[in-house]
């Protein structure tokens, strides 16, 4: 790390907005961007950056019951300590800052101040922000951008090559609003020179808020360095105030990671029918077919083949040289040359070996296969543990769930067993070494090592049964 990341930093994001436009139940924040809501994608960049914040607080409004448990559960995924403030009313960014001076009473270091809403800034660019704040000497610094088409954005006024203030849209007059240099409504400041300045906020102006802006030119009066730094990206800074806004940064972070992607070595067919979030690892010589869909932390090997159409979520591992093909995949581990799919479901904890055959509409929950198993089609295998070299038949259900006493049994298939198909096994069992099942067999106990097993009534045959049936029933035919 650099000697200008290393000052004492603390992390403020906004997130008090209710995000009318969006018309949700559901909080701005915590609209999902690819799975994951828009406020932790904003305290991903901050956690992962080298800058190492020490601090981290989050201003809460609008929908705060439904956020709060969010940033509890992301604390115990990470291991960060994250505290909140609640504004209450919304009377602007600059009063939601004075909220987190409870929190910052003596913190003595810089603050970066993120928004909530803003969720595709690249943690490199976060990092050169705080290194250009911290090596310039600057006691405010403003991450600004050039957009050729600034409406809507505050314009960042300078003189030179110091800033002077920030107009906001409604506030500017004709010649202010012809810049095309923005604020991101991203800044660093020197925490225990600027805060003083919070106090002097006003909200004469066309919103009636307190602007945070405003500070700029408080710090400017008082003869505060102040500075910016350039955004060479636009697009990180943009904000999620609509759908339509959403659906922009679901197709920008897509394309940022399936370049990266492509770069490393990954074949992507299709890039605008495959969706990948930006969590996503995977090796090199893997190809990526039309219809793909993957969220979560998910480690693709190399040369693997994923599709078509098919869903990977949650933590998912795929070792090297495996086919998923038109299947979903959940919460679970495949083994190196294990062949999923086409139409196969693997969730919740399914633990694949490896030359494993999982196929047509075989859905696998909770289960260890060991290797050179097969279940090729129509079967069911839940809360159970299977050896290697096991042939599942079709039609083949493991009967896990009892529903008068709501409780669910394992069942426990050794190495080499043959199941026939339409075979119902009814846990708690155990199928020991080399047995077989018999079709069409419902086992309820333990079948021995190298025994068969046929639990099945004996077929019985009533000799002419189907003419005198018809007979009776109709006599004039």
């Amino acid at each position: 790390m650099s000697k200008s990341l290393s000052k004492k930093l603390a992390v403020v994001v906004m997130a008090a907005g209710k995000g009318t436009r969006l018309k949700s139940e559901f909080p701005k924040v915590l609209q999902l961007l690819f799975a994951k809501p828009l406020l932790s994608r904003v305290l991903d960049t901050a956690r992962t950056s080298k800058a190492s914040p020490g601090q981290y607080c989050v201003i809460l409004g609008h929908g705060r019951n439904q956020v709060s448990p969010v940033l509890e559960a992301y604390q115990k995924q990470y291991g960060i300590s994250i505290e909140t403030v609640v504004q209450e009313p919304q009377l602007g960014t600059g009063h939601a800052i004075l909220q987190a001076r409870s929190v910052l009473k003596d913190f003595d270091g810089d603050v970066v101040i993120l928004s909530g809403d803003a969720p595709l800034l690249r943690t490199e660019s976060l990092e050169a922000f705080i290194e250009n704040h911290q090596s310039t000497g600057n006691d405010l610094t403003v991450l600004a951008a050039h957009l050729d088409k600034p409406f809507g954005y505050g314009r960042v006024i300078t003189e030179g090559q110091r800033i002077q203030r920030i107009v906001e849209e409604k506030d500017a007059n004709s010649e202010e609003k012809t810049v095309q240099y923005v604020n991101t409504g991203i800044y660093c400041l020197n925490w225990q020179k600027i805060e003083p300045l919070l106090d002097q906020l006003s909200n004469q102006n066309a919103q009636g808020e307190f602007y945070l802006t405003d500070v700029i030119g408080l710090a400017v009066k008082r003869g505060d360095r102040v500075g910016s730094s350039s955004l060479e990206d636009w697009s990180e800074s943009l904000g999620v105030n609509s759908r339509q806004d959403l659906a922009l940064c679901h197709r920008l972070l897509n394309e940022r990671t399936q370049d990266r992607l492509m770069s490393s070595g990954v074949t992507i067919l299709a890039p605008e029918m495959t969706f990948v979030a930006p969590e996503v690892e995977i090796g090199t010589d893997t190809t990526l077919y039309p219809g793909c869909t993957m969220t979560g932390e998910i480690r693709i090997g190399k040369r693997c083949q994923i599709g078509p159409y098919t869903t990977l979520s949650g933590f998912v591992q795929i070792d090297d040289d495996a086919k998923v093909i038109q299947s979903s995949v959940r919460d679970s581990s495949i083994g190196s040359f294990s062949v999923i799919g086409p139409f196969a479901q693997l969730r919740d904890g399914a633990h694949i070996s490896h030359h494993v055959l999982i196929g047509n509409f075989v859905e696998v929950k909770k289960t260890h296969i060991d290797h050179h198993t097969n279940a090729s089609h129509l079967a069911y295998l839940g809360d159970a543990t299977l050896g290697s070299n096991v042939n599942i038949g079709a039609g083949t259900i493991t009967a896990n769930y009892d529903p008068i006493r709501d409780i669910k049994s394992e069942t426990h298939i050794q190495n080499g067993v043959k199941v026939g198909s339409n075979s119902v096994l009814i846990a708690p069992v155990t199928i020991e070494e080399n047995s077989s099942i018999a079709a069409g067999s419902v086992i309820t106990r333990t079948v021995s090592a190298g025994d068969l097993a046929i639990a099945r009534a004996r077929q019985t045959e009533i000799k002419g049964w189907v003419v005198k049936t018809k007979a009776k029933t109709n006599p004039s035919a």
